[in-house]
């Protein structure tokens, strides 16, 4: 039932309030933070706060600034929460106020210490991973096949408040969260970031040294990132490792990967121009926990023993433990390839009932030149171009056609070196 004051209980809370236990300070110090790759982050404040027999008004002014009140959260050891107000008379951070929560209290008990906990959601802190895929130098022409893996998280404070937090954790993956400052939107913690389809890797080498455990649950992966973190708002930009020195095995693919309209003709239409293949490097997560997604940076050392350079950029997504992933190092300048439609035509065609139809045959040849010292393998990837009921089927080609999607055939090719390898194929589509 709802608890109503007479005007003499209000009196004697108000008169209380004067002497009523505060919680908190600017410059805050919470139990655990937990940290959203979506720019918003879970607070718990724990107190051991002296409670009275009976009511008890409290102030809690430990608020993050632009806390989501709809997420206030109050569990008090012993006692009843009765009452939670909330003013905006807290201190003054870039140009507001913080909240102030006000709890009247119910203990039951003797008085004593009691333990209250005090929970919420505030926008402004975030985190965001990043990799260094550092290549182990080969033999000159030979690709690599080792690299050492790190794993650096950012904490990025925009608070306006010097944070300090027993524990620390991040979460990664799809959680929906209410965007409640944003007009209704919501926080999208999603990676958004396709991973490439890709071959085999070899074995695992070794695992990585982690100094961040991790939890996996349906919906997301937990990293315990640490203990007593001090996350300063004049550094807004903090960062720690979540695991390093992994020792992957890579493999290097050439990836020719083209859309059904797809003709490397040059200005005029009368010349084929040759294009690099996109040369990718697969590897499997054996760092012995998920890989949150993040921007990969990849450095080649040089076998003289001069310092790694850095030979590309990518991004991952979440990486379950023992799955593949892959990244981009760029286009390759030795092993190129050309692609032109040679025929597109639809055909009318009877059914088994005596009805008309159409079909769509297609007709693509692609050539590839190694200008390299080594015989190369290289993969063939072809968008089908959709037609009517989309059924397509590979009718004749110059290579096995190996189907990896509702629209899109993979062929492998052995270019040799100094030579090219011509692939020619037809499609029926219907």
């Amino acid at each position: 039932m709802p608890h109503r004051f007479t005007r003499a209980t209000l009196a004697l809370l108000l008169l209380a309030a004067a002497h009523a236990p505060r919680a908190g300070a600017a410059g805050q110090s919470v139990e655990q933070l937990t940290v959203y790759d979506a720019g918003v982050a879970q607070f718990v404040e724990v107190r051991a706060l002296e409670l009275q027999t009976g009511l008890n008004t409290v102030e809690w002014r430990s608020l993050m600034p632009q806390a989501f009140i709809r997420t206030l959260r109050v569990v008090a050891e012993g006692a009843e929460v009765v009452r939670q107000d909330v003013t905006y008379d807290g201190p003054e951070v870039r140009g507001g106020r913080a909240p102030v929560l006000h709890l009247v209290l119910r203990s039951s008990g003797a008085p004593g210490a009691r333990r209250v906990q005090v929970d919420y959601l505030a926008p402004n802190l975030g985190w965001q991973n990043d990799y260094t895929l550092v290549l182990a130098p080969a033999q000159a022409g030979a690709p690599p096949t080792t690299a050492s893996l790190d794993s650096w998280v950012s904490l990025l404070n925009s608070t306006g408040v010097d944070l300090t937090a027993r524990r620390v954790d991040l979460i990664a993956g799809e959680i929906a969260l209410i965007n409640t400052a944003g007009g209704g939107g919501r926080f999208d913690a999603s990676m958004n970031v396709s991973q490439r389809a890709s071959g085999s890797a070899t074995d695992e080498i070794s695992e990585a040294v982690s100094s961040a455990p991790a939890g996996a649950l349906s919906a997301f992966s937990r990293f315990r990132l640490g203990e007593q973190i001090s996350i300063n708002a004049n550094a807004p930009v903090n960062r720690f490792p979540l695991f390093q020195g992994a020792r992957v095995a890579v493999v290097e693919r050439h990836v020719f990967e083209n859309d059904y309209n797809a003709q490397t003709f040059a200005r005029g239409g009368f010349v084929l121009l040759p294009r690099g293949l996109e040369v990718r490097l697969v590897s499997r997560n054996t760092t012995g926990v998920p890989m949150p997604a993040g921007q990969v940076t990849i450095y080649a050392r040089p076998a003289d023993g001069s310092p790694a350079q850095i030979v590309g950029q990518d991004r991952v997504p979440l990486v379950a433990m023992n799955e593949e992933f892959s990244v981009s190092q760029g286009r390759s300048s030795t092993l190129l390839g050309t692609r032109r439609v040679l025929e597109r035509r639809a055909e009318s065609y009877r059914l088994a009932d005596g009805r008309t139809d159409e079909k769509l045959l297609t007709r693509v040849e692609i050539v590839l030149t190694n200008r390299g010292a080594r015989a190369t393998e290289a993969f063939v990837r072809e968008r089908v171009e959709p037609y009517d009921g989309n059924q397509w089927r590979v009718l004749e080609s110059s290579a096995p056609a190996e189907p990896l999607g509702a629209n899109l055939v993979q062929f492998r090719l052995r270019v040799p070196a100094g030579g090219t390898q011509t692939l020619t194929y037809t499609v029926e589509t219907n």
